[in-house]
């Protein structure tokens, strides 16, 4: 049942205090006269309608994560089954408090199951410490302020009733239903297998249960197990099983097999029901359930736990063969490791999580050496067993919950959760070790060059990420191979060895243009910007000017409202390069707060040791390496910022900053002509936020 649109509500006059605690207690005497948990439930339910008329009322218990109606009155209909994330009754369960909501057209979890209605209330039922269910109220009238007070002695007197009809070995009929309902909706093998094993105590006199699969050999797995509480015989080991499973009749859904055990010179004795898991005609597993001694079972148990199992035998297909496609869909067919969408999938929950938590994920990526030398010397099957090989040792030298994908080729990489990028390096050096030590024997000396990158300084997302640790990759192969670099290593060490980037960087600036032409192109660029005739025109110019005579990657000109910067226009040498547009608070990024308070530009690059920690995972999201800041100033007040980015490593020069603030300048005079005659059409994006933690808390060695 969906969420019906609420009609309009003629609300009288709130129902009485005493008028409420007069029909609680009647409700109460009512459970008190019954044994049967059933009746005693239906005889509260009937006096509290008999002395409220206007109070509808159901009683509900907690089974397998959802609520389950007991007993109703005042409804033709009901929803059934409701999961504790939906309405006013799942918000109680979850909460475990009573939830009182006196006008429900104001309560958006409210769901209508009846047309009229102005108040409920969801009262939880405890056993012990344990929510078991609810009590639910729905009133034609509003329901007075303090309802759940009144209304908590009942909810006491109806909880042993609920917790009895939970705990009742037998399932009824609507316990099988809601039962069979659950099982449809599960898609883990393992809590399909867990609920089974939990439930056959509940249809036959067994002290455990387990469930068992077969594998592709034919030998058993246990997927699941129960026992009772104080038990203290072990359940069935694999052997046990096996000898159980040779005097089993194939043809039977249901059968009774008493199986024995040697201990010491005698035999000890337990009875044993086989329930075989079937689907297509094959079998696949057997719902297994012992008890200490043989004894008859009753026909109508049996048939009934030979239903369940069929049940359970039909979910548990659907859900084993979800898991191998998924698990084909993401992993590597030579390797067996994960393939490159299971490393996404794996990379995107860990940073998710890293997030949460405010602790950092590396990833290692990870490339053999000279391995084309391989398939050429021995071959490309030689070369397939010996990736496999790989895998294997990479996995092997893994902690836990650490993961292993293979990209392609001779490509792997490793995800390690809650690794800074020392604790990286390591790994990386032991697995580099591991492979020379392990493979070298075989003629084919392997060895290994790894890159690595560290959430959040290095990549905010699984892209960035991956962009760093193969700069990173880059650099150790280039340094001669055979060794483990970060990326930390890259931009801060900046060793002369990796991709020479201070001479690159010098060289690049030494234009085949004279500085006479530079000049002139500055010129020009000022004639351009003052002749246009709108603020988004002079910003957008602004921006290409920056990026094509500055020198950069992309230009993006903010305005400052209030204390934001919101993004007026941009310009990038590739369409997307600035991702999506996003509002950014000035002070949580005190470099760009303090260029816009002082008015003088300010530069950052990640070849410098002291890159500010905010800026930084700024930076890596976008997937830059350089920014150079310029305020825009009008009337002398600060207007705004332009930025320009530079994705290659590089430092901003003296004369940059020159030219890009004379820009500004110009800039600004002509915004202060256009900008006082144009009202201002900003869209604002949302916001962009930090990674939890990591706003002002300066870089920790790694």
């Amino acid at each position: 049942m969906g969420r019906a649109p609420q009609p309009a509500v003629d609300i009288l006059s709130p129902i009485d205090d005493a008028l409420l605690a007069a029909a609680v207690r009647r409700a109460v005497a009512a459970a008190r006269v019954r044994a049967e948990p059933a009746q005693a439930i239906e005889a509260a339910l009937g006096a509290l309608h008999d002395a409220a008329s206007e109070v509808l009322s159901s009683v509900h218990v907690l089974e397998h994560g959802r609520l389950w109606l007991v007993a109703q009155l005042g409804y033709a209909a009901f929803l059934d089954g409701v999961k504790l994330e939906s309405g006013v009754m799942g918000r109680a369960a979850r909460l475990g408090r009573p939830q009182l909501v006196v006008d429900v057209r104001s309560d958006p979890d409210y769901f209508a199951a009846l047309p009229g209605v102005a108040s409920e209330l969801a009262v939880p039922l405890f056993a012990r410490r344990d929510v078991i269910g609810v009590l639910n109220l729905e009133s034609e009238r509003m329901l007075p302020g303090g309802s759940a007070s009144i209304v908590r002695p009942l909810a006491s007197a109806l909880a042993p009733f609920a917790e009895a009809l939970r705990a009742r070995r037998t399932l009824d009929l609507p316990g099988l239903a809601r039962l069979f309902t659950h099982f449809g909706i599960l898609r883990d093998p393992d809590e399909i297998a867990a609920l089974a094993a939990a439930s056959l105590p509940k249809v036959l006199p067994v002290e455990s249960s387990q469930v068992w699969l077969w594998d592709e050999l034919g030998e058993a797995i246990e997927l699941a197990s129960w026992r009772s509480v104080g038990l203290s015989r072990e359940p069935l080991s694999p052997a046990d099983l096996e000898a159980a499973r040779v005097l089993v009749d194939p043809n039977v859904a249901c059968q009774l097999v008493d199986v024995g055990r040697p201990s010491g010179r005698s035999r000890r004795g337990r009875s044993l029901v086989w329930l075989p898991l079937r689907a297509n005609g094959e079998e696949f597993g057997a719902l297994v359930g012992t008890s200490g001694a043989a004894g008859p079972v009753d026909p109508t148990e049996s048939d009934t736990a030979a239903v369940l199992a069929a049940h359970v035998a039909v979910s548990l297909d659907s859900a084993v063969a979800l898991r191998r496609e998924r698990e084909s869909a993401l992993t590597d067919p030579l390797t067996e490791v994960l393939n490159r969408r299971g490393f996404e999938e794996c990379l995107e929950l860990e940073l998710a999580l890293a997030e949460k938590l405010g602790v950092p994920v590396s990833i290692v990526l990870i490339d053999c050496d000279d391995f084309k030398d391989v398939n050429d010397r021995a071959g490309h099957e030689f070369g397939d067993l010996l990736l496999r090989e790989v895998a294997l040792a990479i996995a092997g030298s893994l902690p836990e919950r650490a993961e292993v994908a293979r990209l392609g080729g001779d490509e792997f990489v490793v995800v390690l959760p809650a690794a800074g990028a020392d604790d990286a390096v390591t790994l990386g050096d032991r697995v580099r070790r591991v492979l020379a030590e392990g493979v070298t024997g075989s003629g084919f000396p392997l060895w290994i060059s790894a890159g690595i990158s560290t959430y959040p300084l290095d990549g905010g997302t699984a892209v960035t990420l991956l962009r760093a640790a193969d700069q990173a990759l880059f650099a150790a192969k280039d340094a001669g191979k055979n060794r483990v670099l970060s990326f930390r290593d890259v931009l801060r060490e900046n060793p002369p060895t990796v991709q020479g980037t201070t001479r690159y960087t010098e060289i690049e600036r030494r234009r085949s243009r004279s500085e006479r032409s530079v000049l002139a192109d500055t010129l020009a660029a000022s004639e351009a910007l003052a002749a246009e005739e709108t603020v988004e025109a002079v910003c957008g110019r602004l921006c290409k000017v920056f990026v094509v005579i500055v020198g950069g990657t992309a230009g993006l000109a903010s305005r400052v409202v209030g204390d934001c910067l919101v993004p007026a226009t941009s310009y990038a040498l590739r369409e997307g390069w600035l991702g999506e547009d996003a509002t950014y608070r000035i002070s949580d990024f005190p470099v760009t707060e303090e260029a816009l308070r002082s008015g003088q530009p300010r530069a950052i690059s990640f070849l410098d040791r002291d890159v500010d920690p905010a800026e930084a995972v700024a930076l890596r999201d976008l997937g830059m390496n350089a920014l150079l800041m310029v305020p825009l100033h009008v009337a002398g007040r600060p207007w705004g910022l332009v930025e320009l980015f530079g994705m290659r490593l590089r430092r901003f020069t003296e004369d940059d900053v020159a030219i890009a603030q004379f820009l500004a300048s110009q800039a600004g005079r002509r915004l202060e002509s256009v900008a006082a005659s144009e009202a201002p059409r900003l869209v604002h994006p949302p916001v962009y936020e930090l990674p939890t933690g990591r706003a002002r808390r300066a870089p920790q060695p790694r």
